[in-house]
């Protein structure tokens, strides 16, 4: 599906783009402290070994794509074998052409339930160079947080393949974890 979407957003360094459907992706790496996971099913979600470390590195990609017009929910779900600190990446599904690369909004993250610690993306810090980054995340590349993108004129993370948000999680042994990502593609991309 694709639509040109009208967006007066080039003041601000974005440009519009056609609106593609997009697909979220999730790494969930436990390698840097061998921490080894039970991946769980969870609807509209599949889950793929990294082959290097089957048992230690997830991707997770969605079956659907998420249009522009709508908030979806996806969900990810893991138990991990022993505690340590594990890396999650959010962003789009790879392409091989970069500007085919999807751009997604990221309205917010759930853990079992709950909002994640700053997963509403309000509170933030400014790096040396400018760029506005919530507390407990980093932003890779071009992935910005954009104050009003989200849902109700909520805070929203823009990112896709190549420039993604990402945050460290101290796990449990035999605990479950459920993150919940709240997304839409996206319709504007950052400007070169």
């Amino acid at each position: 599906m694709k639509k040109l979407l009208t967006v007066t957003l080039l003041a601000a360094g974005f440009v519009a783009l056609p609106a593609n459907d997009a697909v979220l992706r999730v790494d969930v790496n436990g390698v840097r402290d061998n921490v080894a996971f039970t991946f769980r099913p969870t609807e509209g979600m599949k889950a793929v070994p990294v082959k290097q470390n089957p048992e230690h590195h997830i991707i997770y990609s969605a079956v659907n794509e998420a249009g522009p017009a709508e908030w979806n929910d996806y969900k990810i779900r893991f138990t991990p074998g022993t505690s340590g600190t594990v890396s999650i990446a959010v962003g789009g599904q790879y392409a091989k052409l970069p500007e085919d690369r999807a751009w997604l909004l990221i309205n917010g993250i759930r853990l079992n339930g709950k909002l994640y610690a700053n997963g509403d993306f309000v509170k933030t810090y400014t790096t040396k160079d400018g760029k506005v980054v919530p507390y407990g995340f980093w932003l890779s590349g071009k992935a910005s947080r954009l104050p009003k993108a989200g849902d109700k004129d909520t805070p929203a993370i823009l990112v896709n393949h190549d420039n993604r948000l990402s945050f460290n999680i101290k796990v449990k042994a035999g605990r479950e974890y459920e993150f919940e990502f709240k997304i839409r593609a996206a319709a504007s991309i950052p400007a070169e």
